[in-house]
């Protein structure tokens, strides 16, 4: 089945494809990371390297 798929595909499809899934996922980590809601997650989560052990749990 994927030997049939290969062959009716041609050679520049599939990198094309491939970019259009990693834009995607780009922009889907990105619209995540922005988001402002989560500001707060963020913020604890750059200080936990600067925290003792026992001051990093909640």
């Amino acid at each position: 089945m994927l030997r049939e798929f290969l062959n009716s595909v041609s050679l520049f499809d599939l990198p094309l494809l491939a970019m259009g899934i990693f834009v995607a996922m780009f922009f889907a980590v990105l619209l995540r990371v922005s988001q402002r809601s989560r500001r707060s997650d963020y913020a604890h989560m750059a200080s936990l390297p600067l925290l003792d052990d026992d001051q990093g749990r909640k």
